[in-house]
């Protein structure tokens, strides 16, 4: 992955690096999805099916995927390179990172494991919303409507909250009282989650997650979304990042409205009046006259992803759980 600068690093209170947080241990499969991911040049057939050809259980998942019902092929697929044929590289290693996500659950213990799965949900469901306002479906997007952080943007969705794994894996009785039992119910009611955070963590979400993703070398524009997706008014200095902020926290929002939150359930109707919309319409996708538009046609991949967060976080092989 393309490091990042290290001049942001003033912006840390000098508390954070006393913190000494760690990183859960990032499966090898996850770390490649994610230079490939990130170097959409690199996205081809061949490097992506290598990758999934050395993990069985993401094989047989895939097979699984493409094989259901809800694609309705006539016959079925028994390879890697059919498989990736058909769900096409982007959606393939996105699949791969999804579920190398899950695997992180190994690190942690009983209720913290449970808080984990939620998170990751929420997080597959934020990544799914966010690639397909960045990419697609087709009918979003015209074909001049193109940018760099193509094939980014899955990534983008996924680890927007990285700094809350963090907190869990470093924190796990204090995270599952924050999140999990909601002993703090009011203050968190009240809008004030990362101020919570601070002072039960000596930091909030957004600041370990970008303290680590530096450490990590995390490319530019991905530790820009970790550090802002609640401050997407903010200039990055970078157009495409702008976008993909936009897209991001966009997401996390249309997630939380229809399901997929992490904590507490943001009500539709403050989802589709937010004015993030009206901004998104004017500056990335003119074509959309109103944010019901745009909502619409994003709600009408609600089917798919449903059936997608529950086949990456099923807990068998065998069939899709619902974890509800």
């Amino acid at each position: 992955m393309h490091g990042s600068s290290n001049g942001a690093k003033g912006r840390f209170r000098p508390t954070l690096s006393n913190l000494e947080l760690r990183s859960p241990p990032l499966p090898q499969t996850l770390v490649e999805a994610m230079d490939l991911i990130n170097q959409p040049d690199q996205l081809e057939m061949e490097p992506v099916t290598t990758m999934v050809e050395r993990d069985p259980i993401v094989v047989a998942r895939l097979l699984q995927i493409v094989n259901s019902a809800y694609y309705g092929l006539q016959r079925s697929i028994d390879s890697v390179e059919r498989a990736v044929v058909m769900l096409g590289p982007v959606a393939v290693t996105g699949i791969v990172m999804g579920m190398n996500m899950l695997k992180l659950r190994s690190a942690l213990e009983g209720p913290a494991s449970r808080l984990y799965l939620r998170l990751i949900r929420h997080s597959i469901a934020t990544a799914f919303l966010t690639r397909h306002l960045i990419e697609g479906p087709p009918r979003l997007h015209t074909p001049r409507r193109k940018t760099k952080n193509i094939g980014a943007s899955f990534t983008a969705g996924l680890l927007h909250d990285f700094g809350k794994i963090i907190l869990v894996y470093n924190y796990p009785d204090d995270a599952v009282e924050l999140y999990e039992r909601q002993t703090y119910d009011q203050q968190i009611l009240s809008g004030d989650m990362r101020g919570l955070e601070q002072l039960l963590f000596g930091c909030d979400h957004t600041e370990a997650g970008e303290y680590v993703a530096r450490k990590l070398g995390f490319p530019d524009a991905l530790t820009e979304v970790i550090r802002l997706h609640h401050d997407f008014d903010r200039d990055t200095g970078e157009e495409s990042t702008n976008r993909l902020l936009r897209a991001t926290a966009a997401a996390n929002m249309m997630a939380k409205a229809i399901g997929y939150s992490f904590t507490h359930k943001v009500s539709w109707d403050h989802c589709r009046n937010h004015a993030l919309w009206d901004e998104i319409i004017t500056t990335d996708l003119p074509q959309f006259e109103t944010s019901d538009a745009l909502l619409a046609e994003l709600d009408a991949e609600r089917e798919h992803l449903d059936y997608y967060v529950q086949n990456l976080t099923s807990t068998t092989l065998s069939g899709v759980k619902d974890l509800g």
